[in-house]
């Protein structure tokens, strides 16, 4: 038998073993979390990410978060976490929310348009479990500080380029 007729039927075979073998050759081998309790990010091949906060200043007391208190908040909690630099944009956030009557939620479900105006924090940062860790502090601080505010939370995976 020449090599030419062992290799042929071979070849055949490998379509169909492909699928089997497609999912375990494109895993990476598993390894241990760099922390307990550590969970990879969807874009856990990304070096780096953006995230989005979008902090609502209006609050559930009705007295709201002013300039002054927001900036208070970037010093003392945001820049001490991410020193390397951020933006900081006003925005005016809108979306729907479930109707209330004095303070307590409508039986009706009834939803009604609300509008706010919005701080927008833009960090790009490591995608570590340390920088991860450090936006939900600071998201746990934000809403203990001014009782329970919205923050609307989004993740991109970036490359920087120039």
């Amino acid at each position: 038998m020449s090599a030419r007729t062992t290799v042929l039927p071979f070849l055949a075979l490998v379509p169909m073993l492909l699928p089997l073998a497609g999912p375990a050759l494109a895993q990476p081998a598993a390894s241990a979390s760099p922390s307990p309790g550590w969970q990879a990010s969807p874009w856990a091949d990304s070096v780096l990410l953006q995230t989005q906060l979008f902090f609502a200043l209006a609050t559930p007391d009705g007295k709201g978060v002013s300039e002054q208190q927001f900036a208070q908040f970037m010093e003392e909690v945001i820049r001490p976490r991410f020193p390397d630099g951020m933006t900081v944009l006003d925005a005016s956030g809108q979306g729907k929310s479930t109707a209330t009557a004095g303070g307590t939620s409508s039986t009706a479900g009834m939803l009604a348009m609300m509008h706010a105006n919005t701080k927008l924090v833009i960090l790009v940062h490591p995608n570590t479990p340390d920088a991860l860790g450090k936006i939900g502090d600071i998201k746990a601080q934000y809403r203990s500080r001014f009782g329970g505010p919205d923050i609307f939370h989004l993740d991109f995976p970036v490359r920087i380029g120039s």
